[in-house]
């Protein structure tokens, strides 16, 4: 029997890490040069969106919020094309993908064929793996800057994925989350914006809850709200570290820094492989 899928718009997030910055032009180039022209290939005709964005710089204090430092790359489906439980990859495709034969040691996952695993192994002095992320195509809950234009200022994205430790239900970690975490940031003069989503339950390839988006005018005052002040926010009762996030960095909380502009629209701008003279 052939499948046949649903209609079901959602939007898709995807988290690279690198090892090192030496890494960086050898992933860049199989980024432009192999896979963003593999992926138009073979999603282009269900996918009306796809873009790059490039992580910017971490600042001081990042890490500890479980920073991944290389892109985030955004789908918007128009169906659910990962018919397989738990998984990445989707069925009736023509071709495989190309990669590095280190491509799982250049961007900090576990050794595997799978690119694109289920289950999680993050830790903070071990394995940053590739997220994969999937939510409603709009935002869920709007906490502050409702009527923020782009012609308001830069904004400095802080793109951030949850996963509520063991034992927290999501009634309890999300109690938490829009009462009490929110709110205290919604307070803070240096934000500018806070959105969050719920993370699908299908597909869901890595266990975290939520996605939040919390936006400043450049990176000193993300620092200021985050690292400096960070005392000011509540703890809840089930944290597994006694500082904040609260969250275990890398396991429990990873994110990215990017800007508003994607550095490429793949479906609007990708004209092939054309390098400097």
């Amino acid at each position: 029997m052939s499948y046949m899928p649903e209609y079901r718009p959602m939007r898709s997030f995807i988290l690279n890490n690198l090892r090192s910055d030496n890494d960086r032009p050898k992933a860049f180039r199989w980024l432009y040069k192999q896979h963003i022209p593999e992926s138009l290939s073979q999603f282009m005709p269900y996918c009306t969106k796809y873009s790059t964005y490039h992580a910017l710089p971490l600042p001081d204090g990042a890490k500890q919020f479980g920073s991944y430092n290389w892109i985030m790359t955004e789908h918007y489906w128009n169906i659910n094309i990962f018919q397989e439980k738990n998984t990445g990859h989707p069925r009736g495709l023509a071709f495989s993908e190309a990669y590095p034969e280190d491509f799982m040691e250049m961007t900090c996952q576990p050794p595997s064929k799978v690119l694109r695993q289920a289950g999680w192994q993050g830790s903070e002095d071990g394995y940053h793996p590739l997220v994969f992320c999937f939510a409603p195509i709009f935002w869920e809950d709007d906490f502050k800057g409702t009527q923020r234009l782009t012609d308001d200022g830069a904004n400095f994205r802080w793109l951030f994925f949850l996963s509520y430790p063991e034992g927290v239900t999501e009634e309890v970690g999300d109690g938490w989350f829009k009462e009490i975490f929110a709110k205290e940031v919604a307070a803070c003069p240096e934000v500018t914006r806070i959105l969050s989503s719920k993370l699908l339950d299908t597909p869901k390839i890595n266990p975290f809850n939520r996605v939040v988006e919390i936006w400043f005018e450049d990176s000193n005052a993300w620092h200021k709200v985050m690292v400096e002040d960070g005392a000011r926010f509540t703890k809840p009762e089930w944290a597994t570290e006694p500082l904040f996030p609260f969250f275990e960095p890398y396991k429990d909380i990873v994110g990215i820094f990017i800007m508003d502009r994607p550095d490429s629209d793949h479906l609007n701008q990708w004209r092939g492989y054309i390098t400097t003279r």
